[in-house]
Protein backbone atom coordinates (compact mmCIF):
# COMPACT_ATOMS: atom_id res chain seq x y z
CA UNK A 1 0.00 0.00 0.00
CA UNK A 2 2.12 3.27 -1.14
CA UNK A 3 1.72 6.30 1.37
CA UNK A 4 2.91 8.31 -1.51
CA UNK A 5 -0.60 9.26 -2.82
CA UNK A 6 -1.90 9.77 0.70
CA UNK A 7 -3.29 14.24 0.80
CA UNK A 8 -1.63 16.14 3.59
CA UNK A 9 -5.95 17.00 5.18
CA UNK A 10 -7.32 14.89 7.94
CA UNK A 11 -7.15 11.26 7.80
CA UNK A 12 -10.93 10.74 5.49
CA UNK A 13 -12.73 9.08 3.27
CA UNK A 14 -15.78 6.27 3.11
CA UNK A 15 -17.21 3.74 5.71
CA UNK A 16 -19.95 1.57 4.52
CA UNK A 17 -20.69 3.73 1.48
CA UNK A 18 -20.86 7.02 4.18
CA UNK A 19 -18.39 9.81 3.70
CA UNK A 20 -16.02 9.83 6.96
CA UNK A 21 -14.39 12.91 7.68
CA UNK A 22 -11.91 12.92 10.91
CA UNK A 23 -12.95 16.10 13.73
CA UNK A 24 -10.08 14.55 16.41
CA UNK A 25 -7.57 12.09 16.78
CA UNK A 26 -5.80 10.70 19.86
CA UNK A 27 -4.06 7.64 21.19
CA UNK A 28 -4.29 5.56 24.25
CA UNK A 29 -1.59 3.33 26.06
CA UNK A 30 -2.66 0.31 27.72
CA UNK A 31 0.15 -0.27 30.38
CA UNK A 32 -1.61 -3.45 32.33
CA UNK A 33 0.96 -6.40 31.96
CA UNK A 34 -0.10 -9.01 29.20
CA UNK A 35 -2.52 -6.35 27.44
CA UNK A 36 0.16 -3.42 26.50
CA UNK A 37 -1.26 -1.69 23.32
CA UNK A 38 -1.03 1.62 21.56
CA UNK A 39 -4.79 2.38 20.21
CA UNK A 40 -4.51 5.24 17.40
CA UNK A 41 -8.10 6.53 17.23
CA UNK A 42 -9.74 8.35 14.12
CA UNK A 43 -12.80 9.66 15.40
CA UNK A 44 -15.88 11.83 13.81
CA UNK A 45 -16.15 13.22 17.59
CA UNK A 46 -14.14 14.22 20.52
CA UNK A 47 -12.24 12.48 22.85
CA UNK A 48 -14.23 11.95 25.72
CA UNK A 49 -13.66 11.43 29.66
CA UNK A 50 -12.69 8.06 29.83
CA UNK A 51 -10.93 8.33 25.97
CA UNK A 52 -12.79 5.00 24.83
CA UNK A 53 -16.17 7.22 24.03
CA UNK A 54 -16.49 10.13 22.16
CA UNK A 55 -18.64 13.50 21.96
CA UNK A 56 -21.02 12.84 20.20
CA UNK A 57 -21.68 9.54 21.99
CA UNK A 58 -22.38 7.91 18.60
CA UNK A 59 -19.51 9.04 16.53
CA UNK A 60 -17.95 6.81 14.39
CA UNK A 61 -14.31 5.92 14.50
CA UNK A 62 -11.43 4.24 12.84
CA UNK A 63 -8.83 2.64 14.95
CA UNK A 64 -5.38 0.99 14.74
CA UNK A 65 -4.07 -0.96 17.57
CA UNK A 66 -0.88 -2.25 18.00
CA UNK A 67 -0.30 -5.12 20.27
CA UNK A 68 2.76 -5.38 22.64
CA UNK A 69 3.77 -2.00 22.81
CA UNK A 70 3.51 1.08 24.80
CA UNK A 71 5.10 3.50 22.37
CA UNK A 72 5.60 4.08 18.40
CA UNK A 73 8.81 4.07 16.41
CA UNK A 74 9.53 6.60 13.67
CA UNK A 75 8.94 5.05 10.71
CA UNK A 76 6.14 2.79 8.44
CA UNK A 77 4.46 -0.21 8.99
CA UNK A 78 2.49 -2.38 6.76
CA UNK A 79 -0.54 -5.12 7.29
CA UNK A 80 -2.27 -7.06 4.15
CA UNK A 81 -4.53 -9.79 5.03
CA UNK A 82 -4.54 -12.13 6.86
CA UNK A 83 -1.51 -11.01 8.52
CA UNK A 84 -2.93 -9.01 11.67
CA UNK A 85 0.74 -8.10 12.85
CA UNK A 86 2.16 -5.58 13.56
CA UNK A 87 -0.93 -3.63 14.20
CA UNK A 88 -4.54 -4.65 13.37
CA UNK A 89 -7.61 -2.28 11.96
CA UNK A 90 -11.27 -1.73 12.58
CA UNK A 91 -14.00 0.24 12.33
CA UNK A 92 -17.09 0.88 14.03
CA UNK A 93 -19.93 2.59 14.11
CA UNK A 94 -23.81 2.46 16.60
CA UNK A 95 -26.99 1.40 14.57
CA UNK A 96 -30.20 0.69 16.88
CA UNK A 97 -28.36 1.52 20.04
CA UNK A 98 -25.56 -0.91 19.43
CA UNK A 99 -22.48 -0.88 18.41
CA UNK A 100 -21.27 -2.83 15.29
CA UNK A 101 -18.18 -3.11 13.94
CA UNK A 102 -15.66 -4.47 10.97
CA UNK A 103 -12.22 -5.45 11.77
CA UNK A 104 -9.37 -6.29 8.92
CA UNK A 105 -7.59 -4.60 6.17
CA UNK A 106 -4.89 -3.25 4.28
CA UNK A 107 -3.21 -0.64 5.72
CA UNK A 108 -0.07 1.62 6.09
CA UNK A 109 0.91 3.52 8.91
CA UNK A 110 3.85 6.16 8.46
CA UNK A 111 5.00 7.54 12.17
CA UNK A 112 6.60 10.98 11.06
CA UNK A 113 7.53 12.51 14.35
CA UNK A 114 6.85 12.20 17.64
CA UNK A 115 6.55 15.10 19.81
CA UNK A 116 5.97 14.73 23.30
CA UNK A 117 2.49 13.26 24.08
CA UNK A 118 1.65 13.50 20.22
CA UNK A 119 1.83 11.24 17.06
CA UNK A 120 2.21 13.07 13.75
CA UNK A 121 2.31 10.72 10.42
CA UNK A 122 -0.16 9.53 7.33
CA UNK A 123 -2.05 6.63 6.87
CA UNK A 124 -4.16 4.89 4.35
CA UNK A 125 -6.49 2.11 5.54
CA UNK A 126 -8.91 0.11 3.17
CA UNK A 127 -10.92 -2.60 4.45
CA UNK A 128 -12.53 -5.87 2.55
CA UNK A 129 -16.18 -5.05 3.30
CA UNK A 130 -19.09 -4.86 0.78
CA UNK A 131 -18.44 -1.26 -0.01
CA UNK A 132 -14.41 -1.46 -0.10
CA UNK A 133 -14.35 1.52 2.72
CA UNK A 134 -11.13 3.21 2.67
CA UNK A 135 -9.64 5.97 4.63
CA UNK A 136 -6.49 7.86 4.28
CA UNK A 137 -5.04 11.24 5.42
CA UNK A 138 -2.55 12.85 7.50
CA UNK A 139 -3.37 13.27 11.16
CA UNK A 140 -1.72 14.82 14.43
CA UNK A 141 -2.90 12.95 17.45
CA UNK A 142 -2.77 13.67 21.01
CA UNK A 143 -2.34 11.15 23.97
CA UNK A 144 -5.18 10.79 26.06
CA UNK A 145 -5.17 9.28 29.51
CA UNK A 146 -8.34 8.43 31.06
CA UNK A 147 -8.83 9.17 35.44
CA UNK A 148 -8.59 5.24 35.76
CA UNK A 149 -5.44 4.66 34.24
CA UNK A 150 -3.28 4.17 37.10
CA UNK A 151 0.27 5.52 35.68
CA UNK A 152 -1.77 8.74 34.27
CA UNK A 153 -2.96 11.70 35.42
CA UNK A 154 -6.63 11.66 37.27
CA UNK A 155 -8.03 15.15 35.55
CA UNK A 156 -9.47 12.47 33.02
CA UNK A 157 -8.40 15.03 29.99
CA UNK A 158 -5.85 15.17 27.34
CA UNK A 159 -2.46 16.13 27.76
CA UNK A 160 -2.05 19.36 25.07
CA UNK A 161 0.96 20.09 23.28
CA UNK A 162 2.66 22.79 24.95
CA UNK A 163 0.55 22.42 28.70
CA UNK A 164 2.49 21.28 31.71
CA UNK A 165 3.24 18.13 32.78
CA UNK A 166 0.86 17.04 35.20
Amino acid sequence: MDLSAVPPTPVAGSLRGQAFRTVEAWYRVVRMPGRERVDLIFSEGRAGRLCAESTPELARHVWVRFPGVTQLALGTQRIDPPAQTPFSVHYEWAEHDKWSGHGGGSAAIAVEALPPGTIVGRAKICFGDATQSCVAGAFRAQECRNELDIDGPRSGIRQREGAPAP
